[in-house]
């Protein structure tokens, strides 16, 4: 029956550890992708073409992640109220918090957004609209679009202040309705 324990203890250690190195490895590249943001967004407020890019503030930023930063949290305190049944190694109840931890921080760092004609840039990232699925904003304080062709297993979510939402909510409307012409028109005239 020890052998069997043991076994069990030995394949759960390593099953941590890979976790631990996953979670870790997807930290390690929204971190780089994070940096790259300022290069992706160079410039903030009305860009050519009618295009538009702004900033947001930690209190954005949870506002808009409020959900993932609850679940980062729980995954963190998990393993630690599992431990009288599991036995999980001391290493793995420290590096595992740690890891989420630096997630905790990068869903919560400011962070930069543009809506063009042809994309939208948004963590690092540029979307296609064809890849997105908008279904509306109703004011609040995140617009949630979904990544087309994964349900609702990939929200979206865009932070900002009310005014930059207001802004981004027009242009994404015109660039996914193909009304983008019209849109670049109204906002040369106003200027």
């Amino acid at each position: 029956m020890s052998e069997i324990s043991t076994l069990i203890n030995d394949g759960s250690s390593t099953v941590g550890f890979v976790a631990i190195g996953f979670v870790s490895s997807i930290v390690i590249f929204d971190g780089i992708r994070y940096f790259t943001m300022e290069r992706e967004v160079p410039f903030l407020g009305n860009l050519p073409r009618g295009g538009y890019a702004w900033s947001t503030t930690v209190r954005m930023e949870y506002e808009r992640n409020w959900a993932n930063v609850i679940t980062i949290l729980v995954m963190a305190i998990i393993p630690i109220l599992l431990n009288p049944i599991l036995n999980i190694p001391e290493i793995q109840l420290i590096l595992f918090p740690l890891v989420l931890g630096g997630m905790l921080v990068l869903q919560l760092v400011p962070k930069r957004y543009a809506v063009t004609k042809d994309r939208l840039s948004a963590d690092g990232f540029s979307f296609d609209w064809e890849n997105i699925v908008w279904k509306g904003w109703k004011g609040g304080t995140r617009i949630v679009l979904q990544r087309r062709g994964w349900w609702i297993l990939a929200p979206l979510p865009i932070g900002g202040s009310t005014e930059d939402l207001e802004q981004a909510a027009l242009r994404i409307e015109a660039a996914i309705t193909g009304k983008w012409v019209e849109i670049e028109a109204i906002l040369q005239g106003e200027e």
